[in-house]
């Protein structure tokens, strides 16, 4: 009996030092899972180190992550934070919710997509983009700037996301920033005049576009290319007049974070030449941000969009603002 109680706490210690052994790390995520669970997967197999991620839903698109991040703010319970939402991830870190990424991480991604304090870093983005109705007007002679969609030919043609979550938000916080709070407040109360209709999210722009009810949405790349790939024919055009707007995503590591070895790791990992060209060729048709990444033919290069430079700081501190005088000239009425 004594014998069978030795083996059984030997057992009991060979069972603690193998969960030891075992490495962790937390990712909370909002890029779209289809995508996003691949790359990390291919890290796990990588590294040896599990991967808990946590993504975002449809519902709190983006917004109910960062929520999250504060709420742990005592007690972090995130280890990375994989935003496709930059100015989101700018505001958590001037909050004082990240800590320095490594050194090194993101080498080859230019400057300005990246935080001067290695506190964030961004990879790979999105464009935002009109869709168009194939076989109208909006095809034949589309607007090439945001004002563009106040003009009479296109009064009740328009879709436009709910501008307090995704990227309608960034987007419009961005043009605050760009041409100032007074000239930011005309153009809501323009596109309000001209009937634009308000729906839920970027893919339902699209898909109001699909079904013939308007004949441009505001929408990004990502969701123009998953529908392009099952068949549907959708124009695209890039608002070139304001500037193309290229909403990269980014990594951060939670200060504080529980597993920081591991969260040192996955950062550097995530942001790889090898993950941008991952999501470059996928179905989210994803850009990188760096010119030497390799883009398939039916994909999109930095080189080719020439994004518009951002004051990713000043436009976010504004997107709180931004949102509330959308809400209220957009949505309030």
């Amino acid at each position: 009996m004594a014998r069978l109680r030795v083996w059984g706490v030997l057992l009991l210690l060979l069972i603690g030092c193998g969960g030891e052994d075992t490495r962790t790390v937390t990712i909370y995520c909002s890029h779209d899972r289809a995508h996003s669970q691949k790359i990390l997967d291919l890290f796990e197999r990588a590294t040896g180190i599990e991967v808990e991620a946590v993504f975002d839903t449809e519902a709190t698109k983006t917004v109910g992550l960062v929520q999250r991040v504060r709420g742990e703010k005592a007690r972090p319970r995130c280890d990375v934070h994989w935003s496709n939402e930059p100015l989101h991830a700018v505001r958590l870190a001037a909050d004082g919710f990240y800590d320095v990424l490594p050194l090194g991480a993101g080498e080859g991604i230019p400057a300005e997509w990246r935080d001067p304090d290695r506190l964030w870093c961004g990879f790979a983005g999105r464009v935002r983009v009109l869709a168009l109705a194939p076989e109208t007007k909006a095809i034949d002679s589309p607007p090439r700037q945001l004002s563009d969609l106040a003009m009479e030919q296109w009064r009740g043609r328009v879709a436009i996301a709910d501008p307090r979550f995704g990227t309608t938000a960034s987007h419009l916080a961005i043009v605050r920033s760009r041409i100032g709070p007074d000239r930011y407040r005309q153009l809501l109360e323009s596109l309000r005049a001209n009937d634009v209709q308000m729906v839920s999210s970027n893919s339902s722009s699209r898909d109001r576009v699909l079904s013939g009810e308007v004949w441009i949405g505001l929408t990004d790349t990502d969701d123009i290319e998953v529908v392009r790939r099952r068949g549907a024919s959708l124009g695209e055009e890039f608002l070139r007049g304001d500037g193309v707007l290229l909403l990269p995503n980014v990594i951060a590591i939670i200060k504080g974070a529980p597993h920081p070895e591991e969260a040192r790791e996955l950062a550097q990992w995530l942001l790889k030449k090898e993950v941008e060209e991952l999501l470059a060729a996928s179905s989210s048709r994803q850009v990188p941000l760096r010119r030497e990444a390799l883009v398939p033919p039916t994909g999109l290069t930095i080189a080719e969009l020439d994004p518009v430079e951002v004051d990713w700081n000043d436009a976010a501190s504004q997107l709180a603002e931004a949102i509330r005088e959308a809400e209220r000239i957009l949505l309030d009425h």
